[in-house]
């Protein structure tokens, strides 16, 4: 059994580790393989037989890095497009070019997707849909759509499941969360970086991917917030007596994807009006709203009947009002060259770690100022700021909110749509009306009112509480009974290195004390040595005594070595 694995670990998981220290090595990631441990898995004789294909020399380490997760399959194509997600944990150059993975699979045949969609809802096909297409219409890594109708002749849209997908990404998680701890246990930087909090992360959001009750949910929410806000979207309804965990069906939304330039001019659109409803819808979902749709891919927004619809909802980001309103604090303090503001807010809206340099912070984002010197809210290339942000963030281990990290991704993607529909506009150009609305709340008599009224139910509350507490420390005074806790970070394995050395001297004070009384004994001449009673034996104690201080000493060098203590 490899090191690192529980004992309860598969013969399937070890053969899966394999395959992956195979491909990385093959695609030219072999340090990758190492770093992570996935090497320890292969047989010797084939870790000297495995070498990187030639074509492998000819690609970047971030295309390499894509073609591998292709390669691996559904978790690890769903790994790479939330990494890409998170600037603050991978360089650019990473970001983009994890955010082409193509998220493709093999056609399920139509035998076994019927089989799921039958014991999902328990009745014959037949009976569930008046209509239902056996060719797809789209096959991902976890799901396959086709077109249907259902018994009143609604035009629908049904995404099933890939069979056994939930046992093949549980045994991948299983995988990935042995070998973080596997790495942190061997190395304090690497679990400095809380890869295993990333993690969780990770396995939480892919999990929810494998639950369509929660992109119904999802679709739910911004239809109704859509409504409230008056932003004019479309979004697909969702027929909940047709929908579980493993089959989702909604209403089919016969437009034209953002994708077929061709037929939106053929059919008499113009462009640049599609480009400036998208930015409007998306602006409004961010900044008045706080729930956006996270995965803006031109296949994804359809143009029907002159509006925009929205379509597959199992990627959505929640910005809450606070981080809305540092975002928006962050672009004004942008606008005004305030390096001291940006600062405080960027440390407002990530977790700074102990090994933050607050001087070198400081003095990274005073340069992004300089690169934006002249730039206005108006010509503010947004989704550069937001990945250069974003950098300054990785460099510094700063962790940014998942979803302020996840709006920088949906921002990147979706200006390269609204380029691709009309060059020459600009995200940033429609920015400042949000920005100005967002600043003018925070200021606004209302949220005044709401603000001081909560602090005076703090205050309040603060008060009832007080003259209690008061009295219980000044009991525990008089009884002698107050205790105080102090909690340093740390602590425990200073005092177990100390424990470390005190034993050490301890030691080496009782070899050379073995020695020493030895010494002595020696010097007493005949009366060094013992005789058995009734028997002839002699036992040289000296000797002995010499001895076993020379085997305890060797083991105590020896146990130093071996903990590097050198």
């Amino acid at each position: 059994m490899p090191f690192g694995l529980p004992i309860r670990t598969t013969l399937a998981q070890i053969s899966r580790a394999r395959h992956i220290a195979q491909v990385l090595v093959r695609n030219g990631l072999g340090f990758i393989a190492e770093i992570t441990g996935f090497t320890r898995f292969l047989p010797p004789w084939r870790k000297r037989n495995l070498q990187p294909d030639a074509r492998a020399a000819e690609r970047s380490v971030p295309q390499r890095l894509r073609i591998t997760m292709e390669e691996l399959g559904p978790t690890f194509v769903k790994l790479g497009q939330i990494l890409s997600t998170r600037p603050d944990l991978l360089p650019q150059e990473y970001i983009v070019e994890l955010s082409k993975l193509l998220d493709q699979g093999p056609p399920v045949p139509i035998d076994q997707i019927r089989a799921t969609i039958e014991a999902e809802l328990g009745r014959p096909i037949d009976e569930l849909f008046s209509r239902f297409d056996p060719n797809p219409i789209a096959s991902a890594s976890i799901g396959q759509v086709h077109r249907g109708a259902l018994p009143d002749g609604t035009a629908v849209v049904v995404k099933v499941q890939r069979p056994g997908i939930r046992r093949v990404v549980h045994a991948d998680l299983n995988l990935l969360r042995s070998q973080i701890r596997f790495l942190e246990a061997r190395s304090e930087t690497l679990a400095g970086y809380g890869l295993n909090e990333i993690a969780e992360e990770f396995a939480e959001s892919l999990q929810a991917e494998l639950d369509y009750t929660l992109e119904g949910r999802n679709a739910d929410r911004l239809r109704e917030m859509a409504a409230n806000a008056d932003v004019d979207v479309i979004i697909p309804v969702i027929h909940w007596k047709y929908t579980t965990r493993a089959v989702i069906t909604m209403d089919d939304l016969a437009g034209i994807t953002l994708s077929d330039r061709r037929e939106l001019e053929q059919r008499g659109h113009v462009l640049t009006d599609i480009a400036e409803q998208v930015i409007d819808i998306y602006l409004k979902q961010v900044f008045v709203q706080g729930v956006f749709h996270a995965d803006p891919h031109p296949a994804n927004i359809l143009v029907y009947n002159g509006r925009i619809g929205l379509v597959d909802f199992g990627m959505v980001g929640y910005l809450a009002r606070n981080v809305r309103e540092q975002l928006g604090d962050l672009l004004f303090a942008l606008a005004r060259q305030d390096a001291d503001e940006m600062l405080y807010i960027v440390a407002r809206m990530g977790a700074l770690s102990h090994a933050a340099d607050l001087r070198a912070l400081r003095r990274d984002l005073q340069r992004l100022l300089v690169r934006y010197y002249d730039a206005s809210l108006q010509n503010l290339p947004i989704a550069r700021f937001l990945a250069d942000v974003s950098s300054v963030a990785f460099r510094h281990h700063v962790r940014l909110p998942p979803d302020l990290a996840l709006l920088a991704r949906t921002v990147v993607v979706l200006e390269g749509v609204v380029r691709s529909l009309d060059p020459t506009l600009r995200l940033s150009k429609y920015l400042e009306p949000f920005i100005i609305r967002v600043i003018r709340e925070r200021v606004s008599l209302k949220r005044v009112a709401s603000d001081s009224a909560k602090t005076l139910r703090d205050m309040e509350q603060a008060l009832h509480v007080m003259p209690r507490r008061v009295d219980m420390l000044t009991e525990q005074l008089e009884r002698g009974e107050l205790t105080l806790r102090i909690d340093v970070s740390h602590l425990e394995q200073t005092l177990s290195r100390m424990e470390a050395v005190g034993n050490r001297i301890s030691f080496s004070v009782v070899v050379a004390a073995i020695v020493v009384g030895s010494a002595l004994v020696l010097l007493a001449g005949e009366a060094a040595f013992f005789v058995l009673p009734f028997t002839e034996w002699v036992i040289p104690i000296p000797q002995i005594g010499f001895l076993v201080a020379g085997l305890l000493g060797a083991w105590w060098l020896f146990s130093i070595i071996r903990s590097r203590g050198l």
